[in-house]
């Protein structure tokens, strides 16, 4: 292909944390041609500033300032200006941007990036849960401040959930823009699902990619020693691919769990056009019975709880302005 120029040259990764997004973007960074820096973490901030100037230029607040497209312009060549001079002094043809927040504002960055490419990395909603899990017991651990996602049963369902549900809307926005990798299948045939990925990205398939775990990538740091190693340990960030932690989440994730998280995504569409199964055949139907009436129950209640709590909130505020 041609040489790649602006935001032709970005990648953008994003996911769900615990979904696979590192895995794909060291993959990426050990193709000749890409380099895959550390995690940005602030394009969702961009996009949030882009969606409140856009609201001042509609109702002609700043409309003599910039247009729409000058703000584009504006935000893309910050963007720009801060990612591509790193590539640039790596040797990289492409810049690979990864950070799973970026799913949330997928469809976002594809209007302000039309000439980019975006990767949706997608894993068993059991196994990010049983991940983000993991976090959370580790910072608890270290005695450090839990990532607020990850701090409770409740608050890691519903993190997976929005992060399903926007980028799954941003595919469905944009399919010749955003190509979706389900982390399963990377795992088992990395080299079909890694040829898949130079295919959309129009770059030859390089077998360096297979290797993720022989370069180093300098994105590590921030993940491992800097965070202080909740989410991975030096030794887990460079460990050789492999399939063996697909069903991790069987033995870490109680009954109870397993069946919160089945109810919650049973009926996602295209999790289960992507062949995911949520039919709990692994817990004994007797079993099964009572604790999805204990979880109907715990969840109404969770529900109701909240609901008064929301109203209990709304009558103090009240009272506080008579």
């Amino acid at each position: 292909m041609n040489k790649p120029s602006g935001s032709e040259r970005l990648i953008f990764v994003g996911g769900c944390p615990r979904s696979g997004t590192t895995l794909v973007q060291n993959m990426l960074d050990s193709h000749p041609e890409i380099f895959g820096g550390p995690e940005f973490l602030h394009l969702q901030d961009v996009t949030d500033l882009r969606k409140k100037l856009r609201r001042s230029i509609s109702v002609g607040w700043i409309d003599l300032f910039c247009s729409y497209e000058d703000l584009d312009g504006h935000l893309r060549a910050l963007v720009q200006n801060i990612l591509l001079p790193l590539a640039d002094k790596h040797g990289g043809k492409f810049m690979s941007e990864k950070s799973p927040e970026n799913i949330l504002a997928f469809s976002e960055l594809v209007e302000l990036f039309p000439e980019a490419h975006f990767i949706h990395v997608v894993r068993d909603p059991r196994a990010i849960v049983s991940s983000m899990q993991d976090v959370c017991a580790r910072a608890k651990h270290k005695n450090i401040d839990i990532p607020a996602f990850t701090a409770t049963p409740s608050s890691r369902i519903a993190y997976t959930a929005k992060c399903f549900d926007s980028g799954f809307a941003a595919v469905k926005k944009s399919p010749d823009k955003i190509l979706t990798v389900v982390y399963e299948s990377l795992v088992k045939d990395p080299e079909k699902e890694l040829k898949n990925i130079c295919k959309f990205l129009s770059l030859e398939w390089n077998s360096q990619m297979m290797e993720p775990q022989k370069k180093k990538h300098l994105g590590e740091k921030a993940l491992t020693t800097k965070s202080d190693e909740i989410w991975y340990d030096v030794k887990t960030y460079y460990q050789e691919p492999h399939d063996g932690n697909i069903e991790k989440w069987k033995k870490r994730l109680s009954s109870i769990q397993q069946i919160r998280i089945s109810r919650a995504f049973k009926d996602h569409k295209e999790l289960n056009a992507l062949g995911y199964d949520f039919s709990l055949k692994d817990i004994s139907w007797i079993k099964r019975f009572f604790l999805t009436i204990f979880v109907s129950v715990f969840e109404f209640g969770l529900k109701l709880y909240r609901r008064v709590l929301s109203i209990m909130g709304r009558i103090l505020k009240k009272l506080s302005m008579e």
